[in-house]
């Protein structure tokens, strides 16, 4: 039997697509992990998955799972609305737990999940992988530095190729946690926070539906609590871009997640056409390349994201390590989701704090 103290007997709950293309290769990586067990109502994806990691038990049901002796841990990687069931039933019987964002549908099952976690000795991390990438930690120390000065304005971009004709239920209508604020845009979400240390006081939301998503497109201007502003562009089936922005009194930081070199910073008094800033920069981004190459055959900084975020969650297990990434940063990620949709339904700007956190069903129509 596995040591507990120096190998975590891990569970994957949920064996799709994020699970294959995502988590699979950065856990390969990781020799104090080892998977023994891997769950999914659908058969052929369990054995799957299972067989790929030499899994001793391959279930339909991840209550199975959780009475299995020898269990240290266990990911949720399913679809959002069994996030916060699982999480409960995980906590409860005693596992540490990293799982997928975002943790709930609701406000009410986030503080379902936090109250259980509070009384539980378990270690939980929330899979905001972003908060890994080796630019957004850059751009954090940069910003933490003080040399954007007061900051002003964040604006975002994240988009994506899915193709709406493969897509599930759950990932496009709204009611099951579809569409692509509660998808994609909780990550930028979390960035504005990480990366500012402000919390988001209001958003307005305009967002278009599809044949294929119930929100498909949206557009959604919010106001920090620090009384900076934000905006963000969030689509669906177009081109895959996921960029920041940050103006302060002394310039402006760009971060482009999809770029080894994707962080630049513009002194005011710089404008963005300049020819030697261009050079510089360039001639940096090509010294760059030694320490790109190896990311880059590791599939790239987006993928190591993921190996960041697990190798994080066997750090907050083996070292007795506080979480980076918590059920509270997930609910409050979440309440800005929830509030956007509001407003996309009702045309109307939306508080994000005010906006209650005891609601059962805030995605009903």
């Amino acid at each position: 039997m596995a040591n507990p103290t120096t190998t975590i007997r891990l569970g994957i709950i949920g064996c799709g697509k994020v699970a294959w293309e995502r988590h699979l290769p950065a856990l390969l990586r990781l020799p104090e992990i080892r998977v023994v067990a891997t769950v999914d109502p659908i058969t052929a994806r369990s054995n799957a998955l299972g067989e790929r990691f030499g899994a001793q038990h391959r279930l339909s049901d991840y209550r199975a799972l959780l009475e299995l002796p020898g269990i240290d841990a266990v990911a949720v990687l399913t679809p959002t609305a069994s996030h916060a069931e699982i999480g409960v039933a995980a906590l409860d019987a005693g596992k540490h737990l990293l799982m997928e964002k975002p943790v709930a549908l609701s406000l009410a099952g986030c503080d379902q999940l936090i109250e259980r976690a509070v009384r539980s000795p378990s270690k939980v991390v929330v899979g905001f992988n972003l908060r890994w990438h080796r630019l957004v930690r850059r751009a954090r120390a940069f910003l933490d530095s003080g040399a954007l000065g007061r900051i002003k304005v964040i604006r975002c971009a994240y988009t994506h190729d899915r193709t709406g004709e493969t897509a599930p239920d759950w990932h496009c209508k709204l009611e099951l946690g579809g569409g692509v604020t509660l998808n994609e845009a909780v990550h930028h979400f979390d960035l504005w926070r990480y990366l500012t240390g402000s919390d988001v006081d209001q958003v307005f939301s305009y967002g278009n539906p599809s044949q294929y998503y119930e929100e498909e497109t949206c557009v959604i201007n919010g106001r920090m609590s620090d009384g900076a502003l934000a905006t963000g562009v969030f689509t669906l089936r177009t081109a895959p871009n996921s960029e920041v922005e940050i103006y302060g009194e002394l310039g402006r930081l760009y971060l482009s997640l999809y770029r080894f070199d994707g962080l630049e910073f513009y002194p005011h008094s710089i404008y963005g056409g300049n020819f030697m800033d261009r050079l510089k920069k360039t001639l940096a981004a090509i010294a760059s390349l030694p320490e790109a190459v190896p990311i880059l055959r590791r599939g790239g900084d987006f993928q190591a994201t993921f190996f960041g975020l697990w190798r994080h969650f066997v750090d907050c297990i083996l070292l007795d390590r506080p979480s980076q990434s918590t059920l509270e940063d997930g609910k409050a990620s979440l309440r800005v989701a929830l509030a956007a949709i509001k407003s996309f339904r009702s045309g109307r700007p939306v508080g994000v704090l005010t906006a209650g956190s005891r609601e059962s069903k805030p995605l009903d129509g």
